[in-house]
């Protein structure tokens, strides 16, 4: 009498043999193809991960879980010691000579290598000499992928590991407006903001300047909603057309959007549109801006305050919502509304999660917690929008990733 299979491995059996097959198709695409486009390295990178998902078990996940751990620790404490950037480009170099080089105990650096030899992002010659590897060497210089792995340890690692007694503390709600943020609790300063806190380290906040670098290509400055309706208006309203602000980026930073729009529609003059952002940010692009931006009208203002220009065509808020909690939104909004036209468009650009998010998605809205911020599904864009007194009227999705235009008018 034959053996009976097992229901559950046979059912591996086969999942395994779907992601094999998929792999394979996968394989030959990049073979036949000159590089690993961004697309086909993502969706390589989704299927290897869910052969690693479909094979692990709990106790898998646990240990790759502290792995993680220790592995954020060994690189951040490196690129603090500047141990990559001693290690050469080519070649190896002694436990003993790299300990030399940045004033450390040689069997601590040893210790540390180990971890990230063990994990493939170092390589251990022999019994005493260590490499880079392709994984590495971006973290020899200052650069947005550095800065995003400092960002991340220095800036949420400690909210996290705060999160336990901030939760016995403030009790199990969801953390909500500018005071009681985790991030503030977590530095032992509850009543103060985080705008606050990092005011006072302008080099933390350009290390983070420079890691948002790093993610720009999923938050596209123009292309994903089409502006030209803009310049036909103000060619057919004469006057009118030639006087009314066209665009006002809200919360705008250096203009980059607003250039890029503007850039990319023919016939939206940047002269005809407005870039407002706290008197900082404001004054910093008076000094540092291009002749470009300069030609905009630049006005300092708090979005929480109020909205200054009043009767624009369009006004545009691009990722900004994501940081504050709904009231928090709904005041911004409100102010946005009780400045409009009853033709004037807003126009919220930010990501927007599927119910359930991606698993990108998911770490973000975590890490936005902690700031008392917040990613939304189009349901919970659409509830903020409405308590302001506006409704969506069109939702214009990027080709790639979760950035979403919403356009909005009175309701």
């Amino acid at each position: 009498m034959g053996s009976i299979a097992d229901p559950h491995s046979t059912t591996l059996a086969d999942s395994l043999e779907a992601l094999a097959s998929q792999l394979a198709a996968q394989a030959k695409s990049i073979r036949d193809g000159t590089d690993l486009a961004p697309a086909t390295h993502h969706q390589t990178l989704v299927l290897v991960k869910a052969a690693s998902q479909i094979v692990s078990q709990p106790r898998d996940d646990l240990s790759d879980m502290m792995m993680g751990f220790v592995q954020s620790a060994a690189i951040r404490l490196f690129i603090e010691w500047d141990v990559f950037s001693n290690i050469p480009v080519e070649g190896a170099i002694s436990y003993v000579d790299l300990a030399r080089m940045v004033g450390a105990d040689a069997s601590i650096i040893k210790r540390l290598c180990w971890i990230l030899v063990a994990n493939g992002k170092l390589q251990q010659q022999g019994h005493d000499s260590v490499a880079h590897t392709a994984k590495s060497l971006p973290y020899r210089t200052s650069n947005p992928l550095t800065a995003m792995m400092k960002m991340g340890y220095d800036e949420y690692l400690p909210s996290i590991t705060a999160l336990l007694d901030y939760y016995k503390t403030f009790g199990r709600t969801e953390p909500t407006g500018k005071l009681h943020t985790v991030k503030a609790f977590a530095v032992g300063q509850p009543e103060r903001t985080v705008s606050d806190l990092l005011n006072e380290q302008p080099e933390r906040i350009a290390n983070m300047m420079l890691a948002m670098t790093a993610m720009e290509h999923m938050y596209p400055h123009s292309g994903v909603y089409d502006f030209s309706w803009v310049a036909s208006w103000r060619a057919s309203n004469g006057d009118e057309g030639k006087s009314r602000p066209l665009i006002v980026d809200v919360g705008g930073a250096k203009g980059f959007t607003l250039q890029a729009i503007c850039k990319d529609t023919p016939g939206l003059p940047i002269t005809q549109c407005v870039l407002e952002d706290l008197p900082e940010v404001i004054d910093l692009v008076k000094s540092t801006g291009d002749s470009s931006i300069k030609s905009a009208r630049l006005l300092s203002m708090d979005f929480h305050k109020g909205q200054p220009v009043q009767g624009a065509l369009v006004y545009l808020l691009r990722r900004c919502l994501h940081d504050f909690g709904d009231d928090d939104c709904v005041t911004i909004l409100k102010h946005i509304a009780e400045a409009m036209a009853p033709d004037s468009k807003l126009l919220i650009g930010d990501t927007v999660i599927q119910d359930p998010p991606s698993p990108a998605g998911a770490m973000v809205d975590f890490f936005l917690s902690t700031i008392g911020g917040k990613e939304r599904t189009l349901d919970g864009f659409r509830q903020v929008v409405a308590q302001a007194g506006l409704r969506v009227t069109g939702v214009f999705p990027a080709k790639q990733g979760d950035f979403t235009f919403m356009e909005c008018v009175k309701a």
